[in-house]
């Protein structure tokens, strides 16, 4: 664990600092980009999205904070991401992003084909490795979509919940409180892996969507192989999720959004261990969410509310979670703003007949305050302070400080 934080930190801060004399050199800052570069007659249109974060702290020895489903550091991480938009037809387009981070191995974050079958109504179609269809805060578009480095709690903060393993009982589940980095259970897979978030912002999920309907009013709806906080790009237990989304934009100021979800989410392999041991195969995964978007003048507010709740074949009782966030920008200059976000993630009590009745996993809070500057239209410096309290765990209370560059195009 030391070793891979040591890795992300040299690789953050070298990225950084790569960014850092490119941004501020006379002559290399009139040479970056501004925007997409289209190629073929606009048949091509490519784009990229680079980011160096970086924290001096640790919060990797039993904290564990901003901890990722990538097993990476939120807040020390270097990413490289290019895009490309391949416009086959007026009517069908080839969708793809290819991502590394630290320096590892590229992936295919996004690959998918939109299909519009008629030009003049709102109604498009996709398949492939897919945008998300739940929540808002995913759905953001690069730059200014997150004011800040951290990410909310609901979208990155693992819990002790895993497709491959399940618990015996109650009281495995409260042993694991605050270990959503490393849970282990004794049915399934004993291999060392993380817990789930409950929607989870670093990877998309592979299946269909479909888009009804203009920006004033819009649904959404998908059958993908994985769940929110789990997408697939290979089905793992034969099952689909179902989500939907519909966004309201009633004046230009205003956007309400509310989203659905429900889907399986065990494996196969520990699914059937559980239904041999409890003669249960529950196993599905729901979530429902509302949020919303307010700017008017200098400021803008985002609101998000997610209740989630998987179900566990070994226990009668379901495991909630409910997460909520605030989060506000105001722009003091056209160059500088400056913007917080509160966040909670609660859980629903466990009973159990050793450890009594507790949350099932330990609720926590979080503070996240900072300050952005634009050194181009699609060059962003950051620097952040963010504390979290948590209600269980090695460590309970840890403020980090952080930096970040953003570029664009």
């Amino acid at each position: 664990m030391k070793l891979a934080c040591l890795a992300e930190a040299r690789c953050a801060k070298a990225a950084a600092l790569v960014l850092v004399l490119y941004a501020t050199s006379p002559v290399r800052a009139q040479e970056l980009p501004s925007g997409p570069v289209s190629l073929a007659g606009g048949m091509v249109v490519i784009g990229a999205d680079v980011s160096a974060s970086m924290t001096p702290q640790e919060d990797g020895d039993g904290a564990w904070f901003n901890y990722t489903d990538y097993e990476h550091n939120a807040l020390r991480l270097f990413r490289i991401g290019v895009n490309a938009d391949i416009r086959l037809s007026d009517r069908l387009s080839i969708m793809t992003e290819l991502r590394s981070e630290n320096g590892e191995s590229i992936t295919p974050y996004a690959l998918y084909a939109r299909i519009r079958p008629w030009r003049d109504r709102p109604f498009d179609l996709q398949a492939g490795r897919i945008p998300p269809t739940f929540g808002a805060f995913a759905r953001r578009e690069y730059g200014a979509g997150n004011p800040l480095i951290g990410y909310p709690l609901a979208y990155q903060y693992l819990t002790t919940i895993r497709p491959d393993a399940l618990p015996a009982s109650s009281e495995d589940v409260l042993r694991m409180r605050a270990r959503g980095w490393r849970p282990s259970y004794p049915i399934g897979s004993l291999d060392v892996a993380t817990g789930m978030p409950l929607i989870t912002a670093f990877r998309w999920d592979t299946g269909v969507q479909v888009r009804v309907g203009p920006e004033s009013l819009n649904v959404s709806a998908a059958i993908t192989n994985g769940t929110t906080s789990d997408p697939r790009t290979r089905d793992n237990n034969g099952g689909k999720q179902i989500a939907a989304r519909v966004q309201w934009h009633p004046i230009p100021a205003l956007t309400l959004g509310s989203s659905a979800a429900r889907g399986a989410y065990v494996a196969n392999a520990a699914l059937a261990a559980a239904t041999l041991l409890a003669g249960s195969s529950r196993s599905q995964q729901q979530a429902l969410g509302l949020d919303a978007e307010f700017s008017r003048d200098h400021w803008m507010l985002r609101s998000e509310v997610i209740w989630n709740q998987w179900q566990v074949p070994t226990l009668a009782q379901p495991l909630d979670a409910t997460s909520a966030f605030l989060e506000g920008r105001y722009m003091v200059s056209p160059g500088v703003f400056v913007a917080s976000r509160i966040d909670r993630l609660g859980f629903a009590q466990l009973a159990s007949a050793s450890l009594g009745t507790r949350a099932w996993d330990a609720p926590i809070t979080r503070l996240e305050s900072g300050v952005g500057y634009y050194l181009r239209r699609n060059l962003i410096a950051k620097v952040t302070y963010q504390h979290n309290w948590r209600d269980g765990g090695l460590i309970r209370s840890r403020g980090l400080f952080a930096a970040q560059l953003h570029f664009w195009m």
